[in-house]
């Protein structure tokens, strides 16, 4: 887990924060800008998006649409016509942490095609974690990164948050990148200011936190299968057409 949830900071976001708020398909999503960095919220542009069971479970493709819409936008902001690295961060084999693997496991990667082709390229990388390779997971990206020079990075993670009403029933778009929230000192953080490019993160909580212990749902299994084939496949559709 790297990354808190936006709306846990709660009475911590200002009325100015949030610029822009609207209701479609039955799926909420709010834009805030967030001016400086405090202990609970990174400066930059943040998009949640909010839906119920009854979205995910009955109208997926209702949600796939705002995502696809959403994310389609934010992309175009940053993207200049270079290769799109995306990364799924977490530890596959647990399942509260598999959101970036299982995303990027039905991705289409399309750097290794020639240039007369004029779909974007994209490359696709999946660090896994420090305890299953050895290797700290930012040294990995900083040797993909150095090599490939990606026009924009796109991290996609599980997030943490402190309130049940979000967990398994959220997105959060960021260009403020992630903070690894391990105590391995060899860890840094994934941003603009590290790597001088821009970096969107794509985060789903799919991790309750409480006083000492972590939990998930007892959907989380259906839950995450349903939100990352939605994602993986509403970013598919963005980049090859």
């Amino acid at each position: 887990m790297k990354q808190n949830f936006l709306l846990d900071a709660g009475k911590s976001l200002n009325t100015e924060d949030l610029i822009a708020t609207k209701k479609e398909r039955n799926v909420e999503i709010k834009h805030y800008k967030i001016k400086e960095d405090d202990k609970e919220i990174r400066k930059g542009d943040h998009f949640t998006i909010n839906f119920d069971a009854t979205v995910l479970y009955q109208n997926s493709l209702s949600l796939e649409k705002v995502f696809t819409k959403t994310f389609k936008t934010f992309l175009r902001k940053y993207h200049k016509g270079g290769t799109i690295l995306i990364i799924g961060l977490g530890n596959s084999s647990i399942i509260g942490d598999s959101f970036g693997a299982k995303v990027l496991e039905r991705l289409v990667a399309t750097n290794q095609y020639n240039d007369f082709l004029t779909i974007p390229k994209v490359a696709l990388f999946t660090p896994e974690t420090t305890s299953k390779t050895g290797i700290s997971s930012f040294r990995l990206i900083e040797m993909v990164v150095g090599y490939l020079k990606p026009d924009v990075i796109v991290l996609i993670d599980s997030f943490i948050t402190k309130e049940e009403e979000y967990l398994d029933m959220s997105l959060e778009l960021n260009d403020c990148g992630i903070v690894f929230a391990d105590q391995l000192r060899s860890n840094k953080e994934i941003t603009f200011e590290t790597f001088h490019i821009p970096v969107l993160s794509i985060g789903y909580p799919a991790l309750l936190r409480t006083r000492h212990s972590f939990f998930c749902k007892h959907t989380i299994v259906n839950d995450i299968e349903i939100i990352s084939n939605l994602v993986s496949h509403a970013i598919n559709q963005i980049i090859l057409t």
